[in-house]
């Protein structure tokens, strides 16, 4: 699932093609256009991210959620309508967006320029939806503090009463927004933090530099321009290149490049996590 760093990067492009123009048209997969209709023919004054949601602010206090969940990511470019005996199909001159993970698109919002941005979403998870701005306020009220604004001393109150293991905890979006899998496992090993340990249980040099290597490592991805393990692309239809710097995260069996110790994968929480038994005791 795209984390801060690629949502972020997502919104920053988006921003840079699209503010200011407006969604002329808008086709869905499923052929529910009457859904979104509300965005349709309103311009675009605002686009932000809450946690790993982005929010599209259009005239008229319109505005259009997008949630990328497991497989969605963003594309701008140009496509064409093909017809063939099965339905319809969309296809890019570009030849970076006939990669396959940029062929599943389920949206395209035509743009009064001419060009389109388009949803790619191989397992149909993403969210897309009109929503009121009470629905939007309640999305981020139940978010918890942005990681790359919260204060040492904001993050050390969040760990009260707290008592789940870490790693989760770190993923939990009411805790703190926009961290997932692949950016808790990495900042955990920075920290030298157990990913099992409860987080009642940690100790203040812990905590210090767990918000440390947060902020440090998301920063680091956001230069990167985010991670393309799975099936996360730029706008452009290329990769980020967070997942050429991995520490821990996809390297099970891989010797720790710090202690040459074999990282593991083990489950906490219900998901995979990575870590080195020896530096992360």
């Amino acid at each position: 699932m795209p984390e801060l760093p690629e949502v972020e990067t997502t919104v920053s492009m988006l921003k840079s093609k699209t503010l200011g123009k407006v969604f002329f048209s808008i086709w869905a997969e499923d052929g529910n256009e009457k859904r979104l209709k509300e965005a349709k023919n309103k311009k675009i004054k605002e686009i932000k991210r809450f946690g790993k949601s982005i929010i599209f602010f259009l005239e008229g206090n319109v505005f259009l959620f997008v949630h990328l969940r497991m497989t969605g990511h963003f594309l701008f470019g140009k496509w064409e309508k093909k017809f063939f005996s099965g339905g319809v199909t969309w296809v890019s001159r570009e030849k970076v967006m006939k990669e396959r993970k940029n062929g599943f698109l389920r949206y395209i919002f035509f743009l009064d320029d001419g060009n389109q941005i388009a949803l790619s979403d191989q397992r149909k998870f993403a969210k897309v939806k009109v929503i009121s701005k009470e629905e939007m306020e309640k999305h981020i009220a139940r978010l918890g503090p942005d990681p790359l604004l919260i204060t040492k001393e904001e993050f050390f109150k969040l760990f009260k009463n707290k008592k789940k293991a870490i790693k989760p905890l770190l993923m939990d979006q009411s805790f703190l927004s926009g961290i997932g899998n692949i950016y808790a496992a990495e900042v955990l090993f920075k920290a030298k933090v157990d990913p099992k340990k409860k987080a009642n249980y940690l100790t203040e040099k812990e905590k210090e530099d767990i918000y440390f290597f947060i902020k440090n490592i998301l920063k680091k991805a956001l230069k990167l321009k985010g991670d393309s393990t799975s099936d996360y692309r730029l706008l452009t239809g290329e990769k980020g290149g967070y997942q050429d710097h991995h520490l821990v995260y996809n390297r099970a069996g891989l010797h720790c490049f710090v202690c040459k110790e074999k990282i593991k994968r083990v489950n906490i929480g219900g998901r995979g996590s990575y870590f080195c038994p020896k530096c992360q005791k």
